[in-house]
């Protein structure tokens, strides 16, 4: 595996770790919450909007038991440029993972997880996210990919911060 970015120190909440993982990329936050709360915000689609900047919309289509049909929109700014992406995605939670995959939507392939696990140190939660995207044909690569990689950072950050702040 090769590795990019900082390792995630187990005692220091909110610095984010990166690699590339096979296709993908993995990123990794520690935050003082618990699994379940982790979880009440992950699962919280329809809340996203409010607490995410580039979820412009979320909403769950289905649920059925662990299943959801979830359709969110999201926005990603270049320079002089924004792009909308949509995707339309079959939710599935399997604790410790909820793994997500594209439907319908902007991107050729659009795949991956969260996965929440106790904090190495003791306190708080160990949050994951992996994916694998392939960009539709048309779309300058390495221009949109760095910026979805600020925008998953970002996301990652607001997310920790939702966690540890809010009282879901």
């Amino acid at each position: 595996m090769q590795q990019r970015g900082k390792q995630l120190n187990p005692n220091t909440h909110g610095q984010i770790s990166y690699c590339r993982q096979g296709k993908g990329v993995l990123e990794e936050i520690k935050v003082g919450a618990s699994e379940e709360r982790v979880w009440r915000v992950l699962t919280s689609f329809e809340k996203m909007p409010t607490y995410l900047s580039a979820i412009e919309h979320s909403k769950i289509l289905k649920r059925e038991g662990s299943y959801r049909l979830v359709e969110q929109t999201a926005k990603v700014r270049v320079p002089l440029l924004s792009f909308s992406f949509r995707v339309i995605m079959d939710v599935i939670e399997e604790r410790p993972f909820l793994y997500f995959n594209q439907r319908l939507g902007s991107f050729a392939s659009f795949c991956g997880h969260w996965r929440v696990d106790p904090s190495l140190a003791g306190a708080g939660s160990r949050v994951s996210y992996y994916l694998e995207a392939e960009l539709s044909n048309g779309l300058k690569r390495r221009t949109v990919e760095s910026q979805l990689r600020r925008l998953i950072r970002r996301n990652l950050q607001e997310l920790a911060s939702w966690i540890d702040n809010s009282g879901i």
